[in-house]
């Protein structure tokens, strides 16, 4: 079971909320796939009501679709879907790396900018050695300690749910090597070199030009065909199939 951020005596529905999330990533459950009431309540030892819960949160999060009576339907992800988050992603990041820009001359800002030094060395190292699932995964490490260099979570959770959604679509593949791939590392130097100089333009024009390479790379895996049961590869949990046990003591 996949270790949630509440305490063990919270309620049942935030605890299977974690969980479906995060069987949703490692594609036990498929985007697009429709999930029953009584499906989840078998798969997780629990009633229908925290599932119903669980799933109206999920809902809010923007990861499924209620369906009255008939449970959810798993987000699919499409050329709209990432439009339209790349769209967001992009004003977002823009307006915390400005943030970013304006805190780095602090104490605390300046601690935040050297450890943003040590996570872009995986990138770098990453795209000279062509490895694509550690590339994407250090480049997504750095981008979100950027965003909390921001500091603003509100803009932050605005990202994360359909974030999950996009990371499962891209699991879901093969690890394809692309050209625009070599603009990840060359962007985020850049965007570290402009909070580093308190230089919000500079590194506004660097999120937009990581954001367009990372929006290119999500469309053309469209292209691309869904792998085989999950857990070999890309380094996803092996046991996405298996039953979650242990919910119910909530």
């Amino acid at each position: 079971m996949a270790r949630s951020s509440h305490p063990i005596n919270a309620p049942t529905y935030l605890r299977l909320r974690d969980q479906i999330r995060t069987d949703i990533e490692d594609g036990c459950w498929r985007l697009g796939q429709h999930l029953t009431l009584h499906e989840l309540s078998q798969h997780y030892n629990v009633s229908n009501v925290p599932v119903r819960e669980a799933l109206l949160q999920l809902q809010g999060d923007g990861m499924v679709d209620m369906r009255m009576n008939k449970g959810a339907v798993v987000r699919a992800v499409d050329a709209r879907f990432i439009d339209e988050y790349f769209d967001i992603r992009e004003a977002l990041q823009s307006m915390l790396l400005a943030r970013a820009c304006r805190l780095a001359g602090e104490e605390r800002g300046a601690e935040a900018l050297a450890r943003a030094q040590g996570l872009l060395m995986p990138v770098e190292h990453a795209a000279r050695e062509g490895m694509v699932h550690e590339l994407l995964v250090a480049d997504e490490a750095l981008q979100d300690h950027l965003a909390r260099m921001g500091g603003n979570v509100q803009a932050m959770g605005l990202q994360a749910s359909r974030g999950r959604l996009l990371e499962a679509f891209r699991r879901a593949r093969m690890a394809l090597w692309a050209p625009e791939l070599e603009a990840l590392p060359v962007q985020d130097r850049a965007m570290l070199e402009a909070i580093s100089h308190g230089d919000p333009d500079t590194g506004g024009e660097a999120v937009r030009r990581h954001v367009a390479a990372s929006r290119t790379y999500m469309l053309r895996l469209l292209k691309v065909p869904e792998l085989g049961p999950r857990g070999e590869g890309d380094g996803s949990a092996s046991g996405a199939g298996r039953d979650r046990k242990g919910l119910a003591g909530g």
